[in-house]
């Protein structure tokens, strides 16, 4: 359980518990507290369920916070970057260059002279003028570079439009129709292109399995085809993409849990047979619940029509209700059950009509002073933050084995 209450104070945490309201009594500003042991458990969920030879990579793009880079590094993944400033931060981090998958759609050419000199093991290509730029750049630098191309199998996973990265109107990956430039490609680039690998990724916030199996199938073809052309084809890359509940109060043991388990199991299914490595790359799924972020009511606003919790916290902090109308719980700090229930907007204190963390939400009566909780915000929060309005970023806070890390 991400959130939940004891004695009447909403507590953080699954194995131990970290009570918010004291934190934000001395803090009077926003805040992110994160478990780290909770995003141990899910990590540990998938490696139970799934083959031996399958290598993680986390996609440090749902949070790249260095306590959290440390953690995943300890256990033996590796990282999924989509920039030149991750692959930075992942190094420094602790990861070896050959941990690292580089991953984006617009790499530019600093940001490959940086993947091809560090040797990386894996640049996702994305069309066959990234991989002649990837080519260019390997030659000047007198290097044979590890590349995959990132397939779009045309798979609709069902998901918010803006998260989908693997049907045929998205920008990202290719289709079949490019096979023969960029076998052409790899023909005339011999001595600086090695095709260690096919890649595919369907989207984001994904929790029903069978988008991932069709994926796989479809892909799976073209892998076989690169193989039995002579290709020392290394690894077959299944991306990320698995969701939680965000509407939902988990429990234990939660459905994160359960969903990572048959994802393994799944992955187990459809690859079992392949020689070579199987990598995937979740994000979101590991960090998600195990995040939240706390700010404090500044003024209750009750109109004819609508009742508002105007808040410290705002879109500055949490874009994603905004950018993909998302939905996060949000509860009170303190529990107060002899309260008659209310319906609030809650909203922030950014000069935009958009924001918004909730509309709607029935609490009970809430009064300025008071703390509120955003749940499920440990994913895709923080690293999207802005200082929009020139309001300050808020602080982090980690928390592992009953005590707070740094």
């Amino acid at each position: 359980m991400g959130l939940h209450y004891r004695d009447r104070e909403l507590c953080l945490g699954e194995k131990n518990f970290y009570p918010l309201f004291p934190l934000a009594k001395v803090r009077h500003a926003p805040f992110y507290a994160y478990d780290l042991d909770a995003m141990l458990s899910r990590v540990q969920a998938l490696k139970s369920a799934a083959p031996k030879n399958l290598k993680t990579h986390y996609a440090m793009k749902a949070n790249a916070a260095e306590p959290i880079l440390r953690l995943f590094q300890e256990e033996g993944l590796g990282v999924d970057v989509v920039s030149g400033g991750e692959v930075r931060k992942a190094l420094k981090a602790g990861f070896s260059a050959r941990n690292i998958i580089f991953s984006g759609v617009g790499k530019t050419r600093e940001e490959i002279q940086l993947a091809v000199s560090s040797e990386l093991g894996q640049i996702n290509v994305e069309s066959p003028q990234e991989l002649e730029r990837i080519a260019a750049t390997a030659k000047a630098l007198k290097k044979k570079t590890r590349i995959a191309f990132r397939m779009n199998p045309d798979v609709d996973p069902k998901t918010h439009p803006y998260i989908t990265t693997g049907f045929r109107e998205n920008k990202f990956g290719m289709d079949e129709s490019f096979l023969p430039k960029l076998r052409a490609l790899l023909r005339e680039h011999k001595d600086h292109l090695n095709l260690v690998g096919i890649t595919m990724h369907i989207g984001s916030q994904i929790r029903e399995l069978a988008p991932f199996s069709a994926a796989i199938r479809k892909t799976l073809a073209v892998y076989q085809s690169f193989l039995d052309e002579g290709h020392a084809m290394e690894s077959f890359d299944v991306g990320g993409g698995l969701g939680i509940p965000y509407q939902e109060n988990h429990e234990i043991p939660s459905k994160e849990i359960s969903l990572l388990q048959e994802y393994g199991a799944m992955i187990s299914q459809e690859l079992g047979g392949l020689k070579g490595n199987i990598l995937c790359e979740p994000g979101r799924v590991f960090v998600a619940s195990s995040g939240t972020l706390v700010g404090e009511v500044q003024y209750v606003k009750e109109t004819p029509y609508k009742n508002f919790l105007i808040s410290d916290m705002g879109i500055h902090h949490l874009i994603r209700p905004a950018l993909y109308q998302a939905y996060h719980r949000i509860l009170p700090l303190l529990d107060h059950p002899q309260r008659s229930i209310k319906q609030y907007d809650i909203v922030g204190p950014i000069c935009e009509s958009s924001d918004v963390l909730g509309k709607n939400r029935d609490l009970p009566e809430i009064f300025a002073g008071e703390f509120l909780a955003v749940a499920d915000a440990g994913a895709y929060g923080f690293t999207m933050a802005s200082q929009y309005n020139e309001h300050e970023l808020p602080e982090q806070l980690f928390f592992r084995a009953g005590r707070e890390v740094r």
